[in-house]
């Protein structure tokens, strides 16, 4: 087989993976973890309460948190299969009667993989996205949470109505339990299958999820993320064992204090 060659034939320089990463826009070796503020509910079947309750967190505090604790942890559920528990009121069946899902097995932990010159986006107020996150979080190497189980999330279209009866299927058989490290990992795109309803279709996100929390060492993280102002705090909190970047500034700065980083690797 022929070599690959450039333009004037000379044969080209074979290339790592983390080159073709490094100088393609669309690809990152990252996944980043955003916190937000606001609302946060804990489901009552999850937490052991007598209805949901709510509680009201600050992204910077949440920050600050994860770092002084060294561990994210998986609070709320999520998944197609959070649709799926049985729902019952006031001894009343209303939804999935048959179904053996418990709630608590859906707490993850979510990560994009987009690039860092496009994180800025996951800030921007999104139609139809109930969560609304801040320039505040952590940058970890995509390996790192591979160790630790995480996964891309499995898209299946809302109107492929074979590819949800085998995800029905698999929420009645009394081994459902089997499954259980796979149900945060699927989503639907297309047209919402519960109210409101509107098409839904975030793809564009490229979401890994871990199931349950996340416990982390500071080799672990390639960067953090926060405003511009809270740089020198964050840096010293973590002792300068990485650097901190504020993604909506200057990308030709923020790619030059992160190209040492890189080039650890």
């Amino acid at each position: 087989m022929e070599k690959s060659k450039n333009q004037i034939g000379k044969p080209l320089k074979k290339l790592t993976k983390m080159e073709v990463v490094s100088q393609r826009g669309d690809l990152s070796p990252f996944l980043v973890h955003l916190t937000r503020s606001g609302e946060i509910i804990l489901p009552h079947d999850i937490y052991g309460l007598r209805e949901d309750e709510s509680r009201m967190i600050s992204a910077r505090k949440n920050l600050q948190s994860i770092i002084e604790k060294s561990v994210i942890k998986a609070i709320s559920p999520f998944g197609y299969f959070n649709y799926k528990v049985r729902l019952e009121k006031a001894g009343k069946v209303l939804r999935n009667r048959d179904s053996k899902v418990q709630r608590n097995w859906l707490r993850s932990v979510c990560f994009t993989e987009t690039p860092i010159e496009h994180v800025h986006f996951q800030m921007r107020d999104i139609a139809g996205r109930n969560l609304h996150f801040e320039p505040y979080g952590l940058a970890f190497w995509e390996s790192a949470i591979r160790k630790k189980g995480g996964n891309p999330l499995f898209y299946f279209d809302s109107t492929n109505e074979s590819v949800i009866a085998s995800l029905d299927a698999v929420a009645v058989p009394e081994d459902c339990e089997r499954f259980k490290n796979t149900l945060p990992l699927y989503e639907s795109f297309g047209p919402s299958l519960y109210p409101p309803k509107r098409d839904v279709d975030f793809r564009w996100e490229r979401e890994w999820r871990v199931v349950g929390d996340v416990t982390f060492a500071a080799a672990d993280v390639a960067f953090g993320i926060c405003t511009r102002n809270d740089i020198p705090c964050f840096e010293n909190l973590v002792h300068h064992k990485f650097p901190f970047v504020d993604p909506r500034d200057d990308m030709a700065v923020v790619k030059q204090k992160l190209g040492k980083v890189l080039l650890s690797r």
